[in-house]
């Protein structure tokens, strides 16, 4: 199979029909399409796909008055660079598989005891172990992943189709959680079982911001940043860390497939496949072999790439932000952070820090953020991976449509999420009083018998009743909060910005109600003095060290 040029991207045609197509149809052919019809992880795989053959292909876009032309001449060029290149698409050829490393070998049982100088078994050495196809799918019944109503997990053979292998292995290098994997052996390198680092779209459950077109071409085309907000992003990062950064000078480097390393030793191409722009965009993680016609393959760990958290700059569809973390002494340091999913917060609660174009420091939103328009209302699509331990947890996905006024008063919406915060904050603050009023032994509990790193969990699992009516609430009253921003600078603002927060207060009454019953007269003391929490002007002075944005140093820059 030829991932350019036979068909395996699911899409969704204009008609609103979902097909399979190929790399260069999407690329020659966009307009067809509506959008991909995929799963978000396998959507930032197959977009970083996409932005790596386009800016190789086109050598740019340089400029911005290059960018302007992308749609014209991508056709033109992709086209050409994949006829060009055809053969390092092939998903099994013998001497360079795509995205694969043809002289992988399993490390032998017999092998590693004679390493390890153990004594020999009688069945099981010189036998070599593989790795099932269905492990490259994180929704298949396979190794520790465990999924309802995967009978095909207990087959002796699992047929998948090549297509969806393509699919999968895509989005395996992008999004592969660390921990433990098999042995495997590339010439003299022998891999570690353990100690696997996350793949570089997965790294601290980042959220990539996407923005979404009319069609799959003008997706393609907002999302390809210039080479110039490229540069300026990485030298500014690799000046202020002082680090070894390839991208900072001269070229941003090639795909993976024209200058693949010959050996596990061989830098040069190491560090074009992990240090640089283009060269990370379709990432090596795992070292994998495919073997044809059988559900078998080698894979073990790949490549290391740095990240955001190693001191390398964050991922292009990634947002950076500044927060301020406070210790249980009032001490305050000032740190970045990539903006990350969590399955407790809404994507909705972010959306100030993902839109904001990325400054020279490094703090921002995606590359692609100087391509929206300003004065045309767009689509942003937010897609993450949450992973929980070495496993792979939930994936998520939003999409939100941002009008003119949404970006001009962004600085008001990110005031209003805060205050929405801020009844959280006091509604749990609010609940504890009422348990310390009716358990005088909640307080040792926490201060005495509860590490320090682990009150605020519990805090929140006391809390977690209301918490979860009141943010049930509010996310249902989101539109009131989009009509005060269109409505800001007009004569209703005062009245719409009314109504967003008289609805916070009710809903943080309503879910205090929920959480604390008044059946006994001790109880009712204990509301009372509990509600009034709700009612103070100030916020839970005992905020466990919560984070806070710096919006408008953010805007600012």
């Amino acid at each position: 199979m030829n991932v350019a040029f036979d068909p395996w991207i699911p899409v969704v045609n204009t008609s609103g029909k979902r097909e399979l197509t190929s790399l260069c149809t999407v690329l020659t052919e966009g307009n067809r399409f509506a959008d991909l019809a995929v799963r978000p992880h396998e959507r930032v795989s197959l977009m970083r796909l996409f932005l790596c053959i386009a800016h190789t292909a086109l050598n740019g876009p340089k400029d911005y008055k290059e960018w302007l032309e992308v749609p014209n001449r991508i056709p033109e060029e992709g086209q050409k660079y994949l006829k060009t290149w055809k053969d390092s698409f092939e998903l099994y050829h013998k001497e360079k598989p795509w995205l694969q490393v043809a002289e992988l070998k399993e490390v032998t049982q017999e092998k590693k005891d004679k390493e390890e100088k153990k004594p020999r078994k009688k069945k099981e050495n010189g036998t070599r172990k593989t790795s099932p196809v269905a492990l490259l799918d994180f929704e298949l019944a396979t190794g520790n992943n465990s999924t309802l109503y995967d009978h095909d997990g207990q087959k002796i053979f699992r047929d998948i189709a090549p297509e969806r292998v393509a699919l999968n292995l895509l989005t395996f290098q992008n999004f592969s959680p660390g921990g433990g994997s098999p042995v495997a052996q590339w010439k003299s390198k022998k891999t570690l079982q353990v100690g696997n680092p996350d793949a570089p779209c997965l790294s601290q459950s980042m959220a990539h911001c996407l923005f979404r077109g009319r069609s799959l071409a003008e997706t393609l085309h907002l999302n390809l940043p210039t080479f110039d907000t490229i540069r300026m992003i990485y030298k500014s990062f690799s000046s202020d860390k002082k680090g070894d950064n390839s991208c900072s000078e001269g070229s941003l480097g090639k795909p993976v497939w024209e200058f693949f390393p010959e050996s596990p030793e061989m830098e040069s191409g190491i560090d074009n496949a992990t240090k640089t722009y283009i060269g990370r965009l379709v990432p090596v993680s795992r070292w994998i072999r495919l073997i044809h016609s059988s559900d078998q393959m080698y894979c073990c760990n790949g490549f290391k790439y740095d990240t955001y958290k190693d001191g390398f700059p964050a991922e292009p569809t990634a947002a950076v932000r500044s927060v301020i973390q406070k210790d249980k002494k009032g001490g305050e340091t000032k740190e970045r952070q990539v903006v990350k999913a969590d399955p407790t917060k809404a994507l909705w609660r972010e959306l100030s820090a993902l839109l904001i174009k990325r400054a020279a420091n490094g703090l921002g939103g995606p590359l692609a953020m100087d391509n929206a328009p300003q004065d045309a209302t767009f689509d942003c699509h937010v897609c993450a991976m949450i992973r929980d331990q070495a496993s792979m947890d939930i994936a998520i996905e939003s999409v939100f449509h941002i009008t003119p006024a949404f970006q001009l008063n962004l600085s008001i919406y990110q005031t209003e999420v805060e205050k929405a915060e801020e009844y959280s904050r006091k509604l749990r603050w609010a609940v504890e009083d009422y348990r310390l009023t009716l358990d005088a032994d909640w307080k040792s509990r926490v201060e005495k018998r509860t590490e320090a790193k682990g009150r605020p969990a519990l805090k929140n699992r006391l809390a977690q009743t209301a918490l979860l009516s009141y943010w049930t609430t509010v996310e249902k009253q989101v539109p009131l909060l989009m009509t005060h921003i269109d409505a800001v600078g007009t004569e209703g603002a005062i009245s719409t910005r009314e109504a967003w927060r008289k609805m916070l207060f009710s809903a943080a009454c309503d879910a205090y109600k929920v959480a604390c019953g008044q059946e006994t007269p001790r109880q009712m003391r204990a509301f009372a003095k509990g509600r009034q929490k709700l009612m103070t002007k100030k916020s839970n002075p005992e905020s466990d060290s919560l984070g806070i944005m710096e919006v408008n140093d953010e805007l600012a820059s």
